[in-house]
């Protein structure tokens, strides 16, 4: 498992689970896009979305834009 998607939906702290080839972008606005092979591409509005477990995901497979 290469990231883990928090919603504020989630009634459990489990979220939602990605794998090593799946990726995602968080832009400035901060719209979360995940793009996965299981999922299809899935959009997060910035009020919905509440944390993205990240743990040794290949740095190539996600971008944050807005953040120096």
């Amino acid at each position: 498992m290469a990231f883990t998607v928090h919603t504020a939906e989630d009634s459990s702290p489990a979220g939602l689970e990605f794998g090593d080839n799946d990726k995602f972008t968080i832009y400035g606005s901060g719209v979360l896009k995940v793009e996965s092979s299981t999922h299809g591409t899935r959009i997060y509005s910035p009020g919905f979305w509440q944390l993205v477990e990240h743990r040794q995901h290949n740095s190539l497979r996600y971008t944050i834009y807005g953040v120096d």
